[in-house]
């Protein structure tokens, strides 16, 4: 199933969103009041990368080191899986010497001046062993081969060789942190043992060998999306304009992925959705065949562990992966804390493929499937984690031991009545402390802090914001000139919510910067008449929340010439009866002080 991400249809103070199945809200604020805030540690998890210069931060702490963490008196390290933290220490060598040359030749990576030109062993030849189903002619396309992928490209040199070395860093990452169901641990085990008190660079030597794959992985990739739309539809009988939507598609019964190249954030967030779902499948040694992971039930979990590693971000020798500026955890904090919504871990396990294909809900699914995948992976609730390797394995029908808390089994997670439940709003309720314990270091586009414990001293930890699409810092006691300096530049802004913060007409000439601004909410603010008045440069406004707000009847010629307003509300304000009779008359088709 491919990645889905949607925009929250947002209501504000004087409509929140109900929905079935849902705990009841009086039982929601209760959760929020008694949720313990996320302790100041690191909130994801680290994993080192290929990078010739590496810097890797003084709060590093590697996948190995925290599945033992729990258990620091047991002689079982990381959970008991062998070689895994060798594997670990490998890659610290690496990063504290990166022209290691016998750790880059057991990885197969460039070595010499080769290092230098490329992050991975990338061969480039003209096409001609593409799969028959493809209907590609020999020579009108590249074939390129790299330690683990085998790549069908339309696509020009420079592109192919950007994504192709993403693919390997990728897998890299990935094979560190979940090491206990890749295929290659057997080897690694064999290698590198389980003798930590050796230097790696004697455990090599005495290995004299290196890492082996059984089988490189397909991918097809397009020339760009018109191609990408037209090659699926034809392969599944799809639409095109549908399938041209998307970025990126695993297809676990031909065993290839398809993407085009693309520099946008989302686009290369499917592409490494869609990579989870291959690597899961054909970079472990399953017994699915042609089964489907999660086909009968907890398809969730497949959803929400590509949903998490969306959240994978490069930074100078190590990535990060989770992390309470993930992009998609910000829609779970928005259901819980704006709509006061939750969805019990319970009521999601049940569904698989077929089940969840057909759910009318599928933001809503999707929000609370990584939510969860994010508090198991990155929370403080070690049994949880071990659960989620546990089941994954069982999911994908891997044979590994991965040794779980008493009381819990692979079927049943067995945690206290709530605890998930629990677990995620902990995660989500960040404060000041944990923001500046975990620096953000990637461009934000967007950022919900609703229902945090955020105040000025941790907005200003994230540092100035150019690329922000949606913010929301509703409840905040943000101040005016603090939301100016956080984000010097709107133009990008298409969702804004500020509601209840300590803002007023100073953010008027701001406000009129956001060029592509679709929907504002100043809710209860002591924003008036100046706001509405720069609202006029604003030519893709939808939506206008103004409620107990200082505006008068001054403004209701500035609100009438809007062009593309759909919603206001000015419930609260000095707008008198006549003067919104008036603006009804004038706009009939607006909806004026929603339900």
């Amino acid at each position: 199933m491919g990645r889905f991400i949607e925009l929250p249809n947002r209501t504000n103070s004087a409509g929140l969103a109900g929905s079935s199945g849902m705990i009841a809200v009086f039982a929601m604020l209760c959760l929020i009041a008694i949720a313990p805030r996320f302790a100041s540690a690191a909130d994801r998890t680290f994993a080192y990368s290929i990078d010739p210069d590496p810097v890797v931060p003084d709060h590093f702490v590697d996948p190995a080191a925290r599945a033992c963490a729990a258990q620091p008196q047991s002689d079982l390290p990381a959970w008991d899986v062998p070689g895994w933290v060798n594997y670990m220490r490998l890659w610290s060598t690496l990063a504290a010497d990166p022209d290691n040359q016998s750790i880059r030749q057991f990885l197969s990576l460039p070595i010499g001046d080769e290092a230098k030109l490329s992050l991975a062993a990338i061969k480039a030849s003209r096409g001609r062993s593409a799969p028959s189903w493809i209907g590609w002619k020999p020579g009108s396309y590249a074939q390129v081969d790299t330690p683990h992928f085998q790549i069908f490209s339309r696509s020009d040199r420079e592109r192919t060789t950007e994504v192709a070395e993403d693919l390997e860093r990728c897998y890299w990452v990935w094979t560190q942190l979940f090491f206990p169901l890749w295929d290659s641990n057997a080897q690694v085990a064999l290698h590198l043992g389980d003798d930590t008190n050796k230097p790696i660079e004697s455990l090599l030597q005495e290995a004299r060998g290196r890492l082996s794959s059984r089988k490189k992985m397909r991918v097809v990739l397009l020339r760009d999306a018109d191609d990408y739309g037209r090659t699926l539809a034809r392969l599944t009988g799809g639409s095109v304009k549908s399938l041209s939507q998307s970025t990126g598609f695993y297809s676990s019964e031909r065993r290839t992925s398809f993407f085009y190249p693309t520099d946008k954030s989302d686009g290369i967030a499917s592409r490494r959705h869609e990579l989870v779902h291959q690597l899961f499948r054909e970079a472990t040694r399953n017994s699915l065949s042609g089964d489907i992971a999660g086909e009968s039930a907890d398809f969730w979990l497949i959803e929400g562990i590509a949903g998490y590693f969306e959240s994978l971000h490069f930074s100078k020798g190590y990535a990060t992966v989770g992390g309470w500026d993930s992009p998609r955890i910000q829609f779970a904090r928005y259901r819980i804390f704006a709509n006061q919504q939750i969805v019990p871990l319970d009521e999601l396990r049940p569904d698989g493929r077929d089940a969840v294909q057909q759910r009318g809900d599928l933001a809503q699914f999707y929000a609370f499937a990584i939510g969860y995948t994010h508090w198991m992976m990155d929370g403080e609730n070690d049994s949880a984690r071990r659960w989620l390797y546990a089941r994954l394995a069982s999911l994908y029908r891997i044979r590994t031991e991965v040794p779980l808390a008493d009381g819990i089994t692979v079927d049943s997670p067995g945690f206290d009545s709530g605890s998930p439940e629990r677990g995620l709003v902990g995660l989500l309720r960040v404060d000041d402390s944990h923001l500046v314990s975990n620096p953000v270091d990637r461009n934000l586009e967007e950022l919900c802090l609703r229902g945090t414990m955020v105040g000025p001293k941790g907005l200003q930890s994230i540092g100035q914001s150019t690329q922000l699409r949606w913010l929301d810092l509703s409840g905040l006691p943000i101040e005016s000139d603090q939301l100016l300096s956080f984000v010097p530049e709107p133009s990008k802004l298409e969702q804004l919510s500020l509601e209840g913060c300590k803002i007023d007409n100073q953010v008027a000439g701001w406000i009129a910067k956001a060029t592509s601004l679709e929907e504002l909410d100043v809710t209860n603010t002591a924003c008036g008449d100046p706001l509405v008045q720069a609202l006029n440069k604003l030519k893709s406004l939808q939506t206008l929340w103004l409620t107990n707000t200082v505006v008068t009847d001054a403004v209701l010629v500035d609100l009438a010439g809007l062009p593309r307003i759909e919603t206001i509300d000015v419930r609260g304000t000095s707008v008198s009866a006549s003067g919104l009779a008036k603006l009804r008359r004038k706009h009939p088709e607006w909806n004026l002080n929603p339900n």
